[in-house]
This record gives structure tokens, sequence and C-alpha cells, in this order.
């Protein structure tokens, strides 16, 4: 339990010292039972009771949560002696319930995290009568089907509005603060009674507890599941929809392959040598391209790779380079690959992507006549890192930390064409790979993005 401070208290009975360390709880500690009925923070209309709703139980006691139930008390070794020094002591604690309760609830109102629940005056006049028969009732040790439904119904609506195991664990503090002190000063328990009485009433808090635990976290995994149902049919419908988009990129490349060649067996007579090379250069990009797509439309499909594979960097670099070439040539920009490369371990196609994005990324921003990209390699250890640098016009420092957010857009290049999620994908096609990716920069001296994948351990061969 998550605690603010610690403070000992001390209680003397007939010369008996006792000492008890209580630990003062946080804010997060104290609702548990006073938030036994309470509303989600959220309006309700007046139509509504939000206590009635409260009251509302969706756990029911069966047969074998009967017999597990009887399965908890005899493994707490709660018998009827324990049974009845509860009911002994019951008077001398509820007489001063009331007293107790309006304390709890000052505890609670000095907290945000549990004052926020307690927002409507008549809520919380009905949540202290509710409060005070719940100590009533554990006292009683009665242990029916009533009442253990009761309690596994403050469980089951603490996680349904998403109320923290602490509160009510800390709620239960409380409850032990107050009746230890009100037994340590009563006049007519002995030592022995005294014991004998802080045992069963241990044995009757922990039987509670569980009780709420058992419902909080039965319906706190209800939720879960729900969500990964949520998730699965969101991946499907993902998955379907790459799939639609897949055809209809691939479709119009198909139908500029087929026109180059039908312009090429129509009229390659007539062309001209150089043009002729220009349509199967065209008709060559768009079988690549049409790969690309298949290729990436598998690994989306894929999701994460589980498996990674060895495989020559150097190679797969070079399949980038040949797709960013006409765009670097037109630019004017120069590309330098320190060859050879490592062999890495990941995934080639998702590593392909990656480091064509940061080459296209470069090759869009660099503002210099003579541009330079430098792409690089180096071994250390179990782990390879890639560096892929320019001369471009750098990065300010204070936006380093957001580049790889999606949508996002330097203020200096919100004049340029673009989305801003080159670099969000770019991060998630490395990490997709247990990988990691940062950035340097210096302004006006250009960028370098760095990319760590392990290396297999002849890496470096």
């Amino acid at each position: 339990m998550l605690c603010k401070d610690n403070q000992t208290q001390h209680a003397h009975t007939r010369g008996i010292a006792i000492t008890t360390q209580i630990k003062a709880c946080r804010p997060v500690d104290g609702a548990c039972q006073s938030l036994e009925q309470v509303h989600p923070p959220r309006d309700i209309s007046m139509e509504q009771d939000p206590f009635n709703n409260w009251q509302l139980g969706t756990v029911h006691l069966d047969d074998a949560g009967a017999a597990d139930i009887s399965s908890q008390l005899s493994f707490l070794e709660m018998g009827d002696d324990d049974r009845d020094r509860l009911r002994s002591i019951r008077p001398l604690l509820t007489a001063a319930g009331k007293e107790f309760v309006e304390a709890f609830y000052r505890h609670l109102f000095r907290f945000d995290e549990t004052a926020k629940f307690l927002r409507d005056p008549i809520l919380v006049e009905r949540l202290k009568e509710a409060q005070q028969s719940h100590l009533e009732s554990m006292l009683d040790a009665s242990w029916d089907d009533n009442y253990v439904e009761r309690r596994r119904r403050v469980g089951d609506k603490h996680a349904q509005v998403g109320i923290n195991p602490q509160i009510f664990l800390g709620a239960y503090n409380q409850y032990l603060q107050f009746c230890f002190q009100r037994l340590a000063n009563a006049e007519d328990l002995d030592k022995s009674d005294f014991i004998r009485s802080i045992l069963s009433l241990l044995k009757a808090v922990f039987f509670d507890i569980g009780l709420t635990l058992d419902a909080y976290f039965l319906e706190a995994t209800q939720k879960l599941r729900r969500a990964l149902d949520l998730v699965f049919s969101t991946n499907a419908e993902l998955r379907q929809f790459a799939q639609l988009t897949t055809h209809d990129l691939k479709t119009p490349l198909a139908t500029m392959a087929n026109l180059c060649d039908e312009a090429v067996d129509e009229f390659g007579d007539q062309m001209p040598a150089g043009a002729r090379e220009l349509i199967e250069a065209a008709k060559s990009r768009a079988f690549r391209m049409s790969q690309t797509i298949d290729e990436l439309l598998s690994t989306t499909l894929a999701g994460e790779s589980k498996t990674r594979e060895v495989f020559a960097s150097d190679l797969v670099v070079s399949q980038a380079a040949d797709i960013i070439r006409p765009v670097l040539e037109e630019k004017g920009i120069d590309l330098a690959i320190a060859m050879p490369l490592p062999l890495v371990k990941g995934d080639p196609i998702r590593f392909r992507e990656a480091i064509y994005n940061l080459l296209s990324n470069a090759a869009k921003y660099i503002d210099k006549e003579s541009g330079r990209i430098d792409v690089s390699a180096t071994v250390n250890g179990t782990e390879c890192i890639f560096c892929v640098a320019d001369n471009g016009p750098g990065i300010p420092a204070e936006e380093l930390q957001r580049i790889f957010v999606p949508f996002r857009r330097l203020p200096m290049h919100r004049d340029r064409p673009g989305s801003g999620l080159g670099l969000y994908f770019t991060k998630n096609l490395v990490e997709q790979q247990s990988g990691r990716i940062w950035a340097e920069s210096e302004l006006g001296k250009g960028s370098r993005f760095y990319i760590l994948l392990e290396a297999p351990s002849d890496a470096g061969n």
C-alpha cells in the first residue's frame, strides 16, 4: 500500500504497552468501503438515482462459490470462536461508528483521488450510512450469501469505474486503525482478550479484502478481454483495408507497364535508342514498385517480426539507394555508401524501407548546391549502428525529440509538400525489428540519423 508517511501510536491498558505502526494513507489509499456505492465521475440524469444504480449487482453466489467461500474461511482458520469474539466487540466498536465514519470521510475529502467521487452531498450522506452499516455487518460475522454478494459487488463496481485497488486497501487500513485504538483503550479487555480479538478482526478483514479483490480482478479481466476483442476486430478491418489498397495501387502500375510494352511493340522501330531505354526503365520501375507494394503488404499483415533473419545490409542498402537514385541525380546530391556494410539481424524488407525513408527525407530537405548523403555502419559487440548523415539545414535541438511524432513538421518546412508521417513510419519499421532510432543534428551543418539493430556474432565478417 502506498503511504504518505509513518507514525507510531501507543496505547496503554492496565500497564500493557501496545505499539502499532500506523501508515497514514495517501489520497488513493482511503476509499474502499466509502465508495461502495459511488457513481462514476460523469453526468447522470436527474431521473436516475445514482445510489440505487450502485445497488445493482452482477455477481451471484452459486454452489461452487459457496464451496469456495467455505474454503477461504477454513484457510483463514476462521472458526466459531472468532465469530463469537467479533460479535462480542461489536457493541464497543459500533458505538463510535458514526464518529469513525465522519473522520473517515474527512480523510477522503483531503485528497483529489477520492474526493472526485464524492461531489454529490446527498450521495455522500447515503454512503456514510452504508459505511457504518458495513462496519456493523462485518462485526456481526454472518457471512451468508447476501454478505458475500455485497462485498463482491463493491469490487465489481470499483473495477467498472476504474478505482485502483490501493484505494479500498487504504480504506481497510482506516478500519484497522480505528478498531485497534478502540480495543486498546477498552478497560474490560485483558491482554489475552485483546490479542485474540485483534486476530479475529484481522481474519475478518482479510476475508473481506479477498471477496472484494476477487470481483475486482474478474471485472478487470473482462474489460481486458473486451479490449482485446476490439483490437482483433480493428486489426481485421485494417488488414482488409490494406489488401484493398494494395489492389488499387497495383492496378495502375500494371496498366503503365502494359502501355510501355505496347509503345515499344508498336513504335519501337521508330524510337531513338534513348527513348527505348527510358520506356524500359519506366516499365522496370513499375514492376519494382508493384513488388515493393506486395512486400509491404506482407510485412504489414505479419505485424511485428517474431523471427528475425541474418542478412547482408550492403545489399539491402543498395536496393534502397537504387530506388532513390533518380531523385538524387535530379537534385545533384552525391550519395556515398561506406562498403562493405556488416551482416545484421532483422527484417530486410523493413530495414530497406527505413533506409529509403531516411534517404528520401534527406534528399527532400538538403538546401545546398553540393548536397551529400553518407551511409555508414559500425559494429559494437552485439549491436550494429547504421548512420545516414546529410549536409542539409539541420534540426533545432528543441525539435529533435518530436520529429518522430506523427504529423509533426518543423516550422521551417511547413511550406514543403509532405504529410509529416515519414519519420513516424520509419520509427515503427525499426522498432518492429526490436531496434531503435534516434537523431543528432546541428543547425546549418546537417543531421545524422542512427538505426540500431542486433548484430550476429559474425557481423563484422
